[in-house]
């Protein structure tokens, strides 16, 4: 034991003298070197995230006019769609014109009830239960017309049946049973009703 010293008192100026260093050392190796680690880590993938940046910079400098192109097309098609699409206030215009193109087309409605809407999440969906009599080429026509509306109305479902009667030229009279559907905008809330109102 010639390392330590024989005095007591000496003894514990060593141990109190070794004791910073030791915990010098201890900080060193499970705190710093822990930081150093993690510092290591984080610098990669830093190094990572600036290369994957660089190179969506690249791509959006390389397609960014074509880009730019692409959503001012879609846009528009999303205006030109949503035109398309009856808000709920025109919903009785729509089914007016239906009995419009039923008269034009010499059918006669024989049935129009609404079914229950279905909520989606941009669009509400109606449908109505509908049966019209005439002959097969009037229904047709009839069909071809509501297709043709300036809304989105569509006949689903179609079933025809004979009538087992004819009409004053002498045709085979027909009862077609179908569905149309529309897809209505919602209505705005009330403060956007306020507000396009004031303006």
């Amino acid at each position: 034991m010639g390392l330590l010293p024989a005095d007591p008192k000496q003894r514990k100026r060593l141990a109190l003298g070794l004791a910073p260093l030791l915990l010098a050392g201890a900080y060193w190796h499970f705190v710093h070197q822990g930081a150093r680690a993690e510092i290591a880590e984080l610098e990669a993938r830093l190094e990572t995230l600036r290369t994957k940046n660089a190179a969506a910079r690249a791509l959006a400098a390389k397609a960014g006019p074509e880009l730019e192109k692409k959503l001012a097309l879609y846009e528009q098609h999303m205006v030109r769609l949503e035109q398309l699409i009856p808000n709920s206030e025109e919903v009785p215009e729509l089914l007016h014109a239906m009995t419009l193109r039923a008269q034009e087309a010499g059918v006669e409605l024989a049935l129009m009830r609404p079914q229950i809407d279905e909520a989606g999440p941009y669009y509400r969906r109606q449908t109505y239960e509908m049966s019209v009599i005439g002959a097969y080429h009037d229904i047709g026509r009839f069909l071809a017309a509501v297709g043709s509306l300036p809304r989105i109305v569509t006949p689903i479902d179609l079933k025809l049946t004979s009538r087992k009667e004819t009409d004053r030229r002498g045709r085979m009279r027909l009862e077609a049973q179908f569905r149309i559907q529309t897809y209505v905008l919602p209505a705005p809330p009330p403060a956007e009703r306020r507000l396009d109102a004031s303006t």
